[in-house]
């Protein structure tokens, strides 16, 4: 590692600055950014915006058969917002700090999220055109808002679109999560958002008295039951192994309480009581049974149920390898010694949107030994592992898109 900076460094730095972070998103900067790159690079360019302000660009390598099935690159392009007083550098500084090493930690929110994944894709796509290799079938890296906060107006919207139909994709390499140890993952599935708020409404009073029947009475044996629920999970989780690798996590049900509210002051008994738990629903069970088990356990107890995500169902990308891009995909990565492991992603991510199309969707990002910190403060991701990336894409793309 030198101290010089590569110039496809600069320009991953350059996107992180880029401050598309909720609430306000600055996707104009973000779209300007990208098709700045596609001219660049010499790729096509478009932008559909199936939700008005909510860009997708699709940039475009063609193929030499574009009537075969095209190769398709996502990664979005928001970011979740940020601590900054936490922060050691400002979070869109994309501060490069030397390591002992002789390394380089770039900072910044979307580090080592969405940002290095886009940009591994595109300077893959970069190199692969300089050295003027022709592939087979047509490669798109699509770049959608709006995954931080569920996708409805940005991949879910998108989908349904004649633009999207007509780029005629077979599979999608998407976002995937960063590895904790040395074995890089592929994510084939992901949780179900199961997302649900519990109401209660009961008798009120003056808060001196034992009044029967109150809200809270009604709500509180549910909260127990499903924090006994999140007990149950988390043991079987821990006695599977190291819980911060996530090589396990996607196989459980997380449930965490996220938000309580009710009352209007302290001496007057609340007439409902509201909790909302953040539950994600593990592939490998119906999540149906889970939404029965706390119907039922709510309805008895007298407590109203919505599921903030009623219609959201379970995807998984098969990994046979008689499946030609699978099969490209495994035979691609050995050549750089890379065995994948396969694992469920723990999060919610728009990969769902392209499942649910019948698209095989597959989450990797070829980073591994890495602290994960997506999302939290002072997110980095070391230059090494960008670069090294960027070299395992270049091969891959080839791979697939020629399969």
């Amino acid at each position: 590692m030198t101290s010089q900076e590569p110039d496809c460094v600069k320009r991953f730095r350059e996107f992180v600055r880029i401050k598309t972070v909720h609430p306000v998103p600055d996707y104009e900067s973000s779209t300007k950014f990208l098709l700045k790159q596609a001219e660049e690079i010499g790729l096509t360019s478009q932008v559909v915006e199936a939700v008005k302000g909510k860009p997708v660009v699709i940039l475009g390598l063609p193929g030499t058969d574009p009537s075969l099935p095209a190769l398709m690159l996502g990664s979005h392009t928001d970011v979740v917002p940020v601590f900054e007083e936490f922060w050691t550098y400002p979070p869109f500084s994309a501060e490069r700090v030397p390591t002992e090493d002789g390394d380089f930690k770039i900072y910044g929110r979307g580090s080592q999220d969405m940002k290095i994944t886009s940009c591994m894709h595109l300077e893959a796509l970069r190199r692969i055109k300089e050295s003027g290799i022709k592939l087979k079938r047509n490669v798109f890296a699509v770049l959608y808002p709006d995954e931080e906060i569920g996708g409805q107006e940005g991949v879910k919207a998108y989908v349904e679109t004649k633009e999207f139909a007509d780029l005629n994709i077979g599979f999608d390499i998407d976002e995937g999560m960063l590895a904790a140890n040395d074995r890089i993952n592929v994510s084939y599935s992901e949780r179900i958002n199961g997302q649900v708020r519990l109401t209660a409404y009961g008798n009120t009073g003056h808060g001196s008295q034992f009044i029967e029947g109150t809200a809270v009475e009604k709500l509180l044996p549910v909260i127990n039951a499903l924090l006994e629920k999140r007990q149950e999970q988390k043991a079987l989780l821990a006695a599977k192994g190291d819980p911060s690798t996530n090589e396990h996590s996607g196989e459980f049900i997380a449930i965490n309480l996220t938000m309580v509210s009710g009352g209007k002051q302290a001496n007057l008994v609340p007439a409902s009581f509201t909790a909302t738990f953040d539950v994600r629903i593990t592939p490998k069970e119906d999540p149906e049974i889970f939404k029965s088990w706390l119907k039922d356990l709510a309805t008895s107890n007298g407590v109203e149920v919505e599921f903030l995500f009623p219609n959201e169902k379970r995807y998984i990308t098969g990994l046979d390898k008689s499946n030609t891009f699978v099969n490209a995909f495994y035979s691609s990565l050995a050549k750089h010694n890379i065995d994948p492991l396969p694992i469920i992603c723990p999060a919610v991510s728009d990969c769902r949107h392209f499942r649910a199309k019948g698209i095989p969707t597959l989450g990797f990002v070829p980073v591994k030994n890495h602290t994960m910190l997506a999302h939290a403060h002072d997110e980095f991701v070391l230059e090494s592992e960008f670069l090294s990336g960027i070299d395992i894409f270049y091969d891959l793309i080839q791979d697939m898109a020629n399969a």
